[in-house]
C-alpha cells in the first residue's frame, strides 16, 4: 500500500502563494473544480484512527476511487490505494448500495503546481479560508518546500479536510453535501 507523505498550511494568501511559486519556476495547473463523494467506513467493524472510501473527480479527468487509511496525523500517516473509474455517478450508485456507516458529497476548487518533484495545491473549500498542501515522495521533499515558501514551522501535519474544518468550530460531517453557492 502507498503511503501519502503530505503537509498542510492553513489560512494561506493564494496570490502571495501563487506568486512565490511562479517566481520559482513552477509549473501551474490551472483551478479545477473536484467532486468527491466519501464513504466512511464503521470503526466498529474495522478498528482504525479512520477509513474510508473517496469516489472523486478532478475537472474532466477520469473519476478515482481510494481507500485511505489514516494511522495518524503524521506527513506520511496515510496509507491509500487508488483505481481509475469510467464513470463518477454509475460508481456512486454502486458504493451507495453497500453498507457504509455514511456518505458525503463535497466539491472543493483546487491549482496545482509542480516544482522540484514537490506538488504544491492551493485548495479552496467552502465555508473556510483557502489552505495549501504541499505533497513530496519523502519529508526531506515537504520541507524543502516549506523553505521555499518561507513557511518552516507553520505546516500543520497531514491534518485532513475534517480536522481542517474543526479549526473554524465547523463539523465537516454535518454537511451532508457540500457545494459552492
Amino acid at each position: 500500500m502507498q503511503k501519502e507523505i503530505e503537509t498542510q498550511i492553513l489560512d494561506i494568501n493564494v496570490d502571495d502563494i501563487r506568486q512565490k511559486l511562479i517566481a520559482a519556476g513552477a509549473k501551474e495547473t490551472p483551478e479545477v473544480l473536484q467532486k468527491r463523494w466519501i464513504f466512511d467506513i464503521d470503526k466498529s467493524t474495522v478498528p482504525s484512527v479512520g477509513q474510508w472510501i473517496r469516489l472523486r473527480q478532478v475537472g474532466n479527468n477520469k473519476p478515482t476511487v481510494t481507500y485511505k487509511n489514516k494511522c495518524g496525523k503524521g506527513k506520511d500517516q496515510t496509507e491509500e490505494l487508488e483505481v481509475e473509474v469510467d464513470n463518477f455517478d454509475e460508481m456512486a450508485e454502486i458504493l451507495s448500495r453497500l453498507p457504509f456507516k455514511d456518505k458525503y458529497f463535497q466539491e472543493n476548487k483546487r491549482t496545482k503546481f509542480d516544482l522540484n518533484d514537490i506538488e504544491y495545491m492551493t485548495d479552496v473549500w467552502p465555508k473556510i479560508p483557502p489552505y495549501l498542501e504541499i505533497e513530496a515522495k519523502n519529508e526531506e521533499k515537504i520541507e524543502e518546500g516549506l523553505k521555499l515558501l518561507g513557511l518552516e514551522g507553520k505546516d500543520e501535519g497531514h491534518i485532513g479536510t475534517s480536522d481542517i474544518y474543526r479549526r473554524y468550530n465547523l463539523d465537516l460531517h454535518s454537511f451532508k453535501e457540500l457545494k459552492f453557492e
